[in-house]
């Protein structure tokens, strides 16, 4: 995608300063307009598919077919196609085309190569597993070698470190992160994405609240629709104490992507930390109303019926958790024997027990072996998990001073030491 200014039609396009240049004088075009419109005369004539046009433009953002529709018609306006001029033709079930090659727009060199990694990047990106965010990163590197002027590169390779941070696949991350978010918004200072990865970069690396929710809210002043803003925003929010704020931004992050089952995990963690059980409850069981397959939510809801004082629905809920990543029913019938013989510190230090053994899909979260360790009664365990999750930077140590299920273990000597190493938002 092209940073220079070029012809298209009557209209002179200058993608750094965001405008359509014609007869009349300037029209400026919305960021995600200007994106669309970079794509496409990156590639005239090119059948160019819905999916690939939101893996570009949104990021692989899941979004209706209605919001892509209403782009491309705020797109056609803006170039003015009442006037003759066609520009974009619509090719039922297949996608969309350029019709009008671009003047002086680079077909070949640097650009387009960094472009065609751009893309490769972020297709890899969209695969949560540790080789692709690893491959996806390398393109995004490979990028900026070929083009260090496109905005757009630095914000995937910001995305792509972030997201092998919160992988555990490496602490140094968060750091490196910031530092491609920061040449991002720098190159782009309309770059709404690039202003929510550097939040989210400046809360991991320097656990600096202030200065992370400045680039939040720049982010969602520019893109008020962008929940990744509005997620990262609740998430930071939630680790100072700030509940009730963070809870309005995850539902509203929720307004923006009501499917998305990440997205109403927030709310639960959100809920959960804030001590509000029955309305984590209430959350959890819709959530399963829409899919029963969501493992996350019936862990959620088992923790919450716990804290709650119901501990039978919590086994029953957790056990449901555990079948759907893969356990087998006899391990499901040991677990709920354990209950039956010990209550629920036996069967939180079996589960414990369970999480440890080497599993060939499934890796447990230090952090979540921490938990089932404090509520088991194995607190020498349980702050064994701690410092592990503290080692690899794992995001959710930012929530120490709230996790409902570590109170066992805040009276002990040792948790002022395990706090202070994780380091607390300030």
């Amino acid at each position: 995608m092209t940073t220079r200014p070029f012809d298209l039609g009557p209209w002179r396009v200058d993608p750094a300063r965001g405008v359509l240049i014609g007869s009349d004088g300037e029209t400026r075009l919305e960021p995600k307009l200007m994106d669309l419109l970079l794509l496409f005369a990156g590639s005239p004539g090119r059948v160019i598919a819905k999916d690939e046009v939101v893996a570009a433009v949104w990021k692989g953002r899941a979004i209706g077919d209605d919001t892509l529709a209403a782009a491309i018609s705020r797109l056609r306006s803006a170039l003015d196609e009442t006037k003759g001029n066609r520009f974009i033709e619509t090719l039922p079930k297949r996608g969309y085309r350029l019709v009008i090659a671009p003047a002086d727009a680079p077909s070949g060199g640097s650009e387009t190569e960094s472009a065609a990694l751009l893309a490769k990047g972020r297709a890899a990106l969209l695969v949560p597993l540790p080789q692709s965010l690893a491959q996806a990163r390398v393109y995004f590197e490979a990028a900026i070698a070929a083009d260090p002027k496109v905005a757009a590169a630095h914000a995937g390779l910001a995305d792509a470190m972030l997201a092998q941070h919160v992988a555990g696949q490496g602490a140094h991350f968060a750091e490196s992160a910031k530092a491609a978010a920061q040449a991002a918004t720098a190159l782009d200072p309309g770059n709404a994405e690039a202003w929510a990865l550097l939040g989210a970069a400046i809360l991991l690396a320097d656990r600096d609240f202030a200065r992370t929710d400045a680039a939040l809210l720049k982010a969602i002043a520019l893109d008020p629709g962008l929940a990744r803003a509005h997620r990262t925003r609740a998430f930071a929010l939630s680790a100072i104490g700030r509940f009730v704020e963070a809870e309005r931004e995850a539902r509203r992050a929720i307004e923006i992507e009501p499917l998305s089952f990440v997205t109403r995990g927030d709310l639960l963690q959100i809920l959960l930390c804030a001590r509000r059980f029955p309305q984590a409850i209430a959350e959890a069981k819709r959530m399963l109303q829409r899919s029963t397959q969501f493992a996350d939510a019936w862990s959620a809801l088992g923790w919450a019926q716990h804290l709650s004082g119901n501990d039978p629905d919590a086994v029953d809920a957790l056990l449901e958790g555990v079948r759907l990543i893969g356990t087998a029913d006899t391990t499901l019938a040991t677990l709920r024997r354990q209950f039956a013989i010990g209550g629920f510190q036996a069967f939180c230090a079996a589960g414990a027990r369970l999480l440890e053994q080497p599993r060939m899909m499934f890796t447990p979260k230090p952090l979540d072996l921490a938990m089932l360790r404090a509520v088991g009664g194995d607190t020498d365990a349980a702050f064994a998990a701690l410092e592990e999750a503290i080692r690899i930077n794992d995001p959710v140590t930012l929530m120490l001073r709230y996790l409902p299920l570590l109170d066992r273990l805040r009276n002990d000597p040792r948790f002022a030491g395990v706090l202070a190493r994780a380091r607390p938002v300030r």
